[in-house]
């Protein structure tokens, strides 16, 4: 039994790796051609452009890896059935329940290590292909480390900062407006101040203070100086960059969901976004529980239909992950359901396929 299980288990992994490898090289001629293009355009080097699609690799990895396990599945069950060798197993009194269960506890190691892989190499490579692109592809000139002129910042606590000029070295900013929105967007309070300096908290000079009521009337007070306390923004806050949610890790991304609500903001794609970064990895066990059983009943052209089905399968799956996600960041959808709502469909198609395949 021993030299069963290792049989079918290497045959299934050397298929993935070999089905994965021809799959991410696909994607990257396909992207490769969509961006030559681009490439020319901005005079990229050879090196940077090889260097582009090393960064990209890891998230085609974790895109195509239940793709590959689809196709794996296939090719290895595809033989036995064609060498009559799942015949021959079931003579000997070997039930395919065994078999099963051997590939999805593969399937199970390779979704918990998909998922470590997609909280480290995959973030860590998704802002590096940001700065790269940024820089060596599109060749913009890096932002000043200590200095930002004329932007927006959403603080904690409804507060929203426009500064002019600020100087992270001197922990200074000059021409600044703050506004305090309240839940029904309206403005509560507004600050305008010549200039702010932060000593364990923010001092601000040359301040006009202004208080609305509901009915929208105004109170105004000017301060030579006036100390907030209660701003909870630091300095180092104003530097830096507001990562997209696909640089981030699960941590990170629920940091800055609790902020974000804190300041009253719509956070609706980064829930979604936090679901998704947990459903994602299971949707490799949900795939085998499908393909399982439908790989060992396939005849004449087992491996060409399955290859077939494979697509079918991965094409109807995404359809539906990338709809119920569009829903979720729209807010048409509740987050945890929009992330977990294909891997239910599938998972109990999965199940009924299982339960009914000839043993």
């Amino acid at each position: 039994m021993k030299v069963i299980n290792r049989y079918v288990l290497s045959s299934f992994l050397k298929y993935l790796f070999l089905c994965l490898g021809v799959l991410i090289f696909i994607y990257v001629v396909i992207n490769l051609f969509d961006n030559l293009g681009k490439f020319l355009a901005k005079d990229a080097l050879a090196k940077d452009i090889l260097l582009y699609y090393v960064y990209l690799t890891p998230s085609y990895l974790i895109l195509l890896i239940p793709i590959g396990s689809i196709m794996a599945v296939f090719f290895v069950f595809g033989i036995m059935t064609k060498n009559k060798e799942l015949i021959a197993l079931k003579t000997c009194g070997l039930n395919t329940n065994r078999l099963f269960m051997l590939i999805l506890s593969a399937g199970l190691m390779i979704s918990i290590l998909t998922f470590v892989f997609q909280e480290t190499t995959g973030v860590w490579s998704q802002a590096k292909l940001f700065e790269h692109q940024k820089e060596k592809i599109n060749k913009r000139p890096k932002r000043p480390q200590h200095r930002r002129n004329n932007f927006f910042y959403q603080g904690e606590d409804d507060w929203v900062y426009f500064i002019k000029r600020f100087d992270a070295k001197t922990q200074m900013i000059n021409m600044v407006i703050l506004w305090q929105i309240s839940k029904e967007n309206k403005i509560k309070k507004r600050i305008d101040a010549a200039t702010g300096v932060y000593d364990e908290y923010w001092k601000f000079s040359q301040a006009t203070y202004r208080e609305f009521d509901e009915q929208g009337n105004e109170t105004v007070k000017t301060y030579p100086v006036l100390e907030m306390p209660e701003l909870k923004e630091k300095p180092e806050d104003f530097m830096k960059r507001i990562k997209p949610v696909e640089e981030m890790n699960f941590v990170q991304i629920y940091k800055f969901v609790q902020k974000r609500a804190r300041a009253g903001e719509n956070i609706a794609k980064e829930e979604v976004e936090l679901n998704y970064r947990f459903s994602n990895p299971i949707i490799t066990i949900i795939i085998l529980l499908i393909t399982l059983p439908l790989s060992v009943v396939l005849k004449k052209g087992g491996i060409a239909i399955g290859l077939g089905i494979s697509v079918a399968i991965a094409f109807t799956y995404w359809g539906l992950i990338q709809s119920c996600r569009a829903y979720g960041v729209a807010g048409l959808m509740d987050p945890l359901l929009a992330a977990w709502l294909p891997n239910m469909l599938f998972g109990a198609v999965g199940i009924v396929l299982i339960l009914k395949v000839p043993r």
